[in-house]
């Protein structure tokens, strides 16, 4: 199967973040393990989920249960969750015979969270899996046929495998037109020179020179990025928080923001600010197009029945939303 299009989504739409000498490169680099300069990948065959969790109660239990299709083990590490997701976890994880590995690390940070993930990985193949993301289960691009291709790459090379997502956001049944899709490295072959960094507002992945660069676009799965109203305002101020490093003055994202509230939203109430930044945000919003994008995945078509959050309008217009 070869990098292509899906739908009439192009390739150019996408924020490649690596151009395509610096990819040639690392592809002709790629085969100094096949020659002996560098030792060929030696873990036993296999993919090894990583999940970072907080927070992701809505939508954990859809997560893990889609992504089990493709995981000869998931390394979850949750990082303080207070609304019921590490509890979840638990009762998730004692059903499944040893699949799942499950720590509660609510005091590192989230480079260090990811790096202690990864640390405790054990095949060959890194798959990156948020919380929040629902794989599909069935049809054209099942995430069972996503495995067999990974496995079905060279044992011998190394890979970053970037994958595309398909964004819902505000509610199940719109997206941000921004960023419909989002495409990250979310697979590679694991060694030790491989690592969690932070050089500046997002989290990433250093990987050696002689790691061979694929983009594949077909749809596998969802993310599902809709959040409650306290996680939006928080989320508005990560990535500055994240870029800042201030880890002194502001431990924690929660002390950021009430240092910057005022001056972002003119307001110190949390609820007035999450009303504006939600106003700010959902304005713009579209409907999710099936045509375009195809079915949701099966695991969350029961959640469009009785949704938490729903978009409203007035005259043609998003002006606000329902939380239950």
């Amino acid at each position: 199967m070869q990098d292509k299009e899906f739908s009439n989504i192009t390739a150019s739409q996408y924020p490649h973040r690596m151009n395509y000498i610096t990819r040639f490169l690392r592809g002709i680099l790629s085969f100094s393990p096949q020659l002996g300069v560098i030792p060929c990948p030696a873990r036993p065959e296999g993919i090894s989920v990583l999940m970072r969790v907080k927070d992701e109660a809505d939508c954990i239990k859809s997560s893990v249960e889609s992504i089990k299709r493709i995981a000869d083990e998931i390394i979850i590490v949750d990082n303080g969750s207070t609304d019921g997701t590490y509890k979840m976890l638990e009762e998730i994880s004692s059903k499944e015979n040893g699949l799942i590995k499950l720590w509660q690390k609510s005091d590192l940070n989230y480079c260090d969270l990811s790096n202690f993930a990864l640390q405790n990985t054990s095949f060959r193949w890194m798959f990156k899996w948020d919380g929040d993301m629902v794989a599909r289960t069935s049809g054209e691009y099942d995430i069972a046929k996503l495995r067999k291709r990974i496995l079905a790459l060279n044992p011998r090379r190394y890979y970053i495998v970037y994958l595309s997502f398909v964004n819902l956001a505000g509610d199940l049944s719109h997206q941000d037109p921004k960023e419909m899709v989002h495409i990250e490295e979310y697979v590679y072959t694991y060694s030790n020179s491989a690592h969690y960094i932070h050089p500046g507002r997002f989290e990433a992945v250093k990987f050696p020179k002689y790691y061979r660069v694929l983009f594949w676009y077909e749809p596998y799965s969802f993310h599902v990025n809709v959040k409650p109203a306290r996680r939006m305002l928080l989320r508005y101020f990560w990535e500055d928080w994240m870029e800042l490093k201030d880890f002194v003055k502001y431990p924690i994202l929660d002390d950021y923001v009430k240092a910057k509230i005022q001056s972002e939203f003119g307001t110190t109430s949390w609820d007035e600010a999450q009303r504006i930044n939600m106003q700010r945000i959902f304005s713009n919003y579209i409907p999710f197009d099936t045509d375009k994008f195809g079915p949701y995945p099966d695991l969350l078509k029961p959640h469009l029945n009785n949704p938490r959050y729903k978009l409203i309008y007035e005259k043609g217009k998003i002006v606000g939303r329902i939380e239950s």
